[in-house]
């Protein structure tokens, strides 16, 4: 009788621990979202393009049911008071220890690499609805490179590379051919606010790939970062023999 209650104690605890990690992988990750260091210098009034994304991005995680999202005053107290709400930057250690305050299993960060306003604008005549008037289209473009820092052990869980352009038209009346989603109202400009809105989107995509759903669409988050790798490349010329330079200068 004795044996058979130990054994199946023993099976029970087996049972338990083969769950356990099930239960973790089902588990909504829990993210705190520092703020995005920016190198653009662009929008100086609202604070920094790096701020206004970092709260956009934030509310758009925690609108995502596959994830619990740190509230940022108290991720921001504890940054101020490990002296990190400045720099934005971790050293070693820095992470496990804000994961450790926060219950935070992962902290979101990156850097704002671009954001330039009317790459492209055009103007033109337009008909709406029957009523003669100007066109004018403008591009703006977006580039963030984005880390995911495992708090456990400090390291560099994820990391993409976000990048791209949109495009956005307007009458002379003023009438918009596209609307503007709330939360997006800091960007005076429509492209400028459609761009934000498709990079902080697969920002989010992204992230839910990885590290919730990890089925199929990893291959095509896989496929559209070599896409992108290979227009960059295309966009360099880079000539590895001078002497071969020279010669097409001279046939000019």
């Amino acid at each position: 009788m004795r044996q058979a209650l130990v054994l199946a104690a023993l099976l029970s605890a087996a049972s338990a621990a083969a769950q356990a990690p099930a239960e973790r992988d089902t588990a909504k990750p829990v993210l705190g979202v520092l703020k995005l260091q920016d190198e653009t210098g662009a929008m100086p009034f609202q604070g920094g393009v790096g701020r206004v994304l970092t709260n956009i991005l934030t509310n758009e995680l925690a609108a995502r049911p596959a994830f619990t999202v740190v509230e940022r005053r108290r991720l921001m107290a504890i940054l101020e008071e490990q002296d990190l709400a400045a720099s934005g930057r971790l050293a070693p250690g820095d992470g496990p220890k804000i994961g450790q305050l926060t219950g935070a299993d992962y902290l979101v960060m990156g850097t704002v690499t671009a954001f330039q306003r009317g790459v492209e604008t055009r103007s033109g005549k337009a008909r709406l609805f029957g009523v003669g008037g100007g066109k004018a289209s403008s591009t703006a473009y977006l580039a963030i490179d984005l880390r995911v820092v495992d708090t456990t052990s400090g390291e560099i869980a994820f990391a993409r590379t976000i990048e791209g352009r949109t495009t956005s038209t307007r009458t002379s009346a003023g009438i918009s051919l596209g609307a503007v989603d709330a939360g997006y109202e800091s960007f005076k400009s429509e492209a400028d606010a459609k761009v934000v809105r498709a990079a902080i989107v697969q920002i989010t995509d992204y992230l839910e790939c990885a590290m919730v759903r990890r089925d199929g669409c990893l291959a095509q988050f896989a496929d559209e970062e070599k896409r992108r790798v290979d227009r960059t490349r295309g966009a360099i010329e880079i000539d590895a023999d001078p002497a071969s330079s020279r010669t097409r200068d001279r046939r000019r």
